[in-house]
């Protein structure tokens, strides 16, 4: 339950973000190209089908949408709307990189590092498939599949030790994300004595399995990480590969957080769950559980990055974590009910926790 003082205290707290200190955000930037499509099955059947009859050729009406991307560039944007301080670092070139500084121009709260280096692209191919929601992201990488952060300036750590949180996000894209993970988090344990909460997000895992022991050796054993935030997919990918915990697809919510709390343990982390139904979130032994509200879902892709930044300034701004989890499901719920694929600002947010707490 939502308590009024709660709300009050939180409300306070969240509306001075700008005071709590800034963000770090690293590495991933892409172009990424929304395809929505009414049956997968008909548009692989419409491809074959062109491909057969005289080697190509168009297939018109399909609705799509251009648009910045990337889960750095992502949370970094959602945690600018809600009006806190941003350094982000993205590596990009070319048009891409214009655009970029084009993005963040309307925000004086956000210092943009750009890194030169090839752009990521992504193709989310956006429908449903037997009720579900589904997206099928087709991903160019660019020069994050390589980024150990061994190319990061000095005026950028220097930008870090004042930071309240540093955060390295799109592991799975990364085959150097663990040197960089080790890198950056080291950094912020030693340099800033633990003042900074450092927040992990690892993207989906499945292409990078052989890489997870020395994450886990290197990263996790070793302290560097405070919280790690997980989807539904990635935490069924983590706890098989860490703790041999099996989440069947029809899982119960005692099944989430059994999971929550074995990943916990093991990784030595806060470990934060987000899901179509429930978000949780597990340290050590004690866990707490939200339901998120039920909406009309029209956006799919980059619903987890507007989630972590609710997260990420929940921990900053102090509120408990019931509200905490409150907050990020209605900040995510708001983004997947829009039209235009935006995050929300703080105030919108706000005001749906009130509405929930009325009701």
């Amino acid at each position: 339950m939502i308590d009024e003082s709660d709300l009050q205290k939180a409300r306070i707290s969240l509306s001075n973000l700008s005071n709590i200190g800034p963000i770090a955000v690293m590495p991933d930037f892409f172009i990424d190209r929304f395809i929505k499509v009414e049956s997968f099955q008909d548009l692989w059947k419409s491809i074959a089908r062109k491909g057969r009859g005289g080697g190509g050729g168009s297939i018109r009406g399909i609705i799509q949408d251009e648009v910045k991307g990337g889960n750095a560039v992502n949370v970094a944007y959602s945690l600018a709307k809600f009006g806190a301080k941003v350094k982000l670092l993205a590596i990009s070139n070319s048009l891409p990189k214009l655009i970029l500084t084009s993005i963040f121009s309307a925000y004086p709260n956000v210092e943009l590092e750009i890194l030169p280096g090839d752009s990521g692209y992504t193709v989310a191919l956006e429908g449903i498939e037997k009720g579900r929601h589904v997206n099928i992201m087709l991903s160019d990488t660019g020069a994050v599949s390589d980024f150990d952060g061994t190319e990061i300036p000095k005026k950028y750590w220097r930008a870090m030790k004042e930071c309240r949180a540093v955060s390295v996000l799109n592991w799975g894209a990364n085959k150097s994300g663990t040197e960089l993970c080790k890198r950056v988090f080291s950094f912020a344990k030693k340099e800033l004595r633990g003042k900074a909460l450092t927040f992990f997000d690892p993207s989906d895992p499945s292409e990078s399995l052989e890489l997870l022991p020395s994450l886990k050796k290197q990263v996790f054993d070793t302290g560097l990480v405070d919280v790690m935030s997980l989807n539904e997919n990635e935490a069924r990918i983590l706890g098989k590969a860490f703790v041999g915990f099996r989440l069947s697809y029809d899982y119960t919510t005692t099944d989430l957080f059994r999971l929550g709390l074995r990943l916990s343990e093991c990784c030595g982390t806060g470990v934060d769950i987000h899901t179509r139904k429930i978000s949780l979130s597990c340290m050590g032994m004690d866990y707490v559980v939200e339901r998120c509200a039920r909406v009309k879902q029209r956006i799919v892709t980059g619903a987890g990055d507007v989630w972590d930044a609710a997260d990420l300034i929940g921990y900053l701004a102090g509120i408990s974590p019931t509200l905490r989890l409150a907050f990020a499901n209605a900040a995510a719920g708001l983004y997947v009910s829009s039209t235009s694929a935006e995050p929300p600002e703080l105030e919108s947010v706000l005001e749906v926790l009130a509405m929930r707490k009325s009701h």
